[in-house]
């Protein structure tokens, strides 16, 4: 064989080899996602029960802030109970093997808090900043599905995915610090009709915080601190169970609430859709709580 023949050979051959390569590398595999529904086991209340407007007390700050957004904006992702990924607003994810391109497949039919259906015009115009700030781009594939494209290999997009919030796509419909029940939330009714959250800074005071759960005037508290002796035996004689956060935070919980679990990790991850306060002290509730 000439030599210009086999050099011309070779140079075919690498440049399908570059073209397989690059074909392969940008082909969309696959992510697997758990159903993400477990975090949403539905209330069980008797007659009337799912009728309680909640007030809980706990300081202002980015803590408050991220409790309620996780009750009214939902994510696409979320890392269920084993430590999977789990769908919220995502059924299905796949990503190229470089890692740059990501294409997300959004719920069919997923009720918005304004009437509306979520689609993928909507979620793009929610995260296309966050995409954007990343350096991406947002494309909309389909009515229900649309492709996030970056310049480079993303490590965590996944865990992005997990932090970026639709709006109104939750349980709960926010009105500032007070949440309203959405009934056309598709995982079913929550178990409160609303839940305000007071965050005077007078009302953690020692005696005025002692005072209020010993009138079991809170669905929860969070400790304020320092507490006079006198006030905490107030306190540890009304009907509340005290959680222990890992950041260091006490909850002091109304026995009054049903399935209602902190999530100790990070209690802002704690969610109230599967919440209600149990029959056999609404007759005890001076305050209609």
């Amino acid at each position: 064989m000439k030599p210009r023949l086999a050099l011309s050979i070779a140079l075919v051959l690498a440049a399908l080899a570059g073209a397989g390569y690059l074909a392969y590398q940008n082909t969309l595999v696959p992510i697997p996602l758990a159903e993400g529904r477990e975090r949403y086991v539905r209330a069980s209340p008797e007659f009337g029960e799912d009728a309680a407007r909640l007030e809980v007390l706990m300081p202002a700050g980015p803590g408050l802030e991220a409790l309620l957004a996780e009750q009214s904006d939902l994510t696409l992702v979320e890392k269920s109970s084993t430590g999977a990924w789990a769908g919220q607003l995502a059924s299905g994810l796949q990503s190229t093997r470089h890692g740059r391109r990501w294409r997300i497949a959004l719920r069919p039919a997923w009720p918005m808090q304004d009437g509306t259906m979520l689609d993928a015009t909507r979620a793009a115009t929610a995260l296309g900043p966050e995409v954007r700030r990343m350096g991406g781009e947002v494309r909309v594939i389909d009515p229900t599905t649309l492709d996030f494209q970056f310049k480079s290999h993303q490590d965590d997009l996944l865990g992005c995915l997990s932090r970026w919030r639709v709006p109104e796509t939750g349980p709960f419909i926010r009105q500032g610090n007070t949440l309203v029940r959405f009934d056309g939330f598709i995982y079913g009714k929550a178990g409160i009709a609303a839940l305000t959250v007071v965050t005077e800074p007078t009302l953690l005071e020692s005696r005025a915080w002692a005072e209020g759960l010993a009138a079991a005037r809170w669905a929860w508290s969070v400790f304020p601190g320092k507490v006079a002796p006198e006030d905490m035996a107030k306190v540890r004689l009304a009907p509340y169970d005290e959680f222990r956060m890992k950041d260091g935070s006490v909850w002091f919980l109304s026995r009054r609430l049903r399935r209602l679990r902190p999530d100790t990790g990070d209690w802002t991850h704690t969610r109230l859709f599967g919440a209600w306060k149990g029959t056999m002290d609404l007759a005890y509730d001076p305050l209609g709580l």
